[in-house]
């Protein structure tokens, strides 16, 4: 499929405050804080963790920074082994390393080493009664979603009928305006203006700043709160993003596909998502033709392309013919 390139902005790299490990969002991962709190503000750079174990034997180039440290019951064991120097002299070690916090597992006691260190140091001591394995495994996912590489694209997304349509155009060619009509037509809107995007693995995820969120800014009317007026149904958080398309001023020596045979698709961040380009002309009806943009986006996922069909068709009436044309001239030589 060709690949159409389209200006995007910079992609940004977050970091989350230890503190968030500890807010409502974080709640399943039982997390308390036991020293360290002046350090709440130190930064997470990175979805991966780390178990110090290596390092606690004296291998300190192990140590990543700007992974959170997981203390579970062999590295506790470990520092109980040590006399009170050398716990203090391991413990100080580390913790002169770029470490945003350190979260023991199993409810375990810290030594009172480590709890002096970290609140001397202002490194978060957080503590959890979870096993260490389901501790990773959902503080992994938390980190992911929220560490993800983003950018903030002026667009429209509309989940149309369980696909997530995103909508890019120059400002005022009625990408808001057409999203209104989906949405009176009993589709959904994700995000209007500014749309997140977020990759994860190989899907790209969108979604609405906070601030904005379930709003819509029309001309004429000012700002509009979807979920007020249509009710929670007409609107979501977030939605994969499964097609592009842009709206543009129709342009008469532009030559636009009519067979749609040649599938375009653009790159966003490293994926590949299906890209239609719709003129924007008068008594063009576009909300129903991107519904059906989507419908047919959703036939080409079940392999079913209706330009192809009809080209295959065309394709064997045309050999068809050519046969029965030259079974008439043989005839017509005897």
């Amino acid at each position: 499929m060709p690949t159409v390139r389209i200006r995007l902005p910079r992609q940004t790299h977050p970091k989350l405050p230890v503190s968030a490990l500890v807010g409502e969002d974080a709640r399943p991962l039982e997390l308390r804080a036991l020293a360290g709190a002046r350090g709440m503000v130190r930064l997470v750079t990175t979805p991966r963790i780390q178990k110090p174990g290596l390092s606690l034997a004296g291998l300190l180039e192990s140590l990543h920074p700007g992974r959170v440290q997981i203390l579970g019951r062999s590295e506790i064991s470990f520092l109980a082994r040590q006399t009170p120097e050398a716990r203090r002299d391991i413990i100080e070690s580390l913790c002169r390393k770029d470490i945003p916090c350190f979260i023991l597992t199993k409810g375990l006691e810290p030594p009172p080493e480590l709890l002096e260190a970290a609140e001397s140091n202002g490194i978060p001591l957080l503590q959890t009664p979870r096993q260490s394995s389901a501790t990773i495994a959902d503080l992994v996912r938390f980190l992911e979603e929220r560490l993800a590489p983003n950018l903030s694209l002026h667009g429209v997304l509309v989940d149309i009928y369980g696909v997530g349509v995103l909508l890019l155009g120059d400002s005022g060619i009625g990408k808001s305006e057409c999203a209104l009509d989906l949405i009176v037509r009993g589709h959904r809107l994700v995000s209007d203006d500014v749309v997140i995007i977020r990759r994860r693995g190989g899907v790209l995820n969108g979604s609405s700043p906070e601030l904005t969120r379930y709003h819509m800014e029309l001309r004429g009317l000012g700002i509009i709160n979807i979920k007020d007026l249509f009710g929670v149904a007409a609107v979501r958080s977030s939605k994969d993003i499964e097609l592009v398309m842009r709206l543009e001023s129709w342009k008469a020596a532009r030559p636009y596909d009519r067979l749609g045979v040649d599938e375009l698709t653009v790159r966003m961040m490293g994926v590949e998502i299906p890209y239609l380009v719709l003129p924007v002309g008068l008594g063009r009806n576009l909300s129903v033709l991107i519904e059906v943009a989507a419908r047919n986006s959703l036939l080409k996922r079940k392999g079913y392309t209706p330009a192809r069909e009809l080209a295959e068709r065309l394709r064997q009436q045309m050999e068809e013919q050519a046969a029965a044309l030259d079974g008439a001239r043989r005839e017509g030589r005897r």
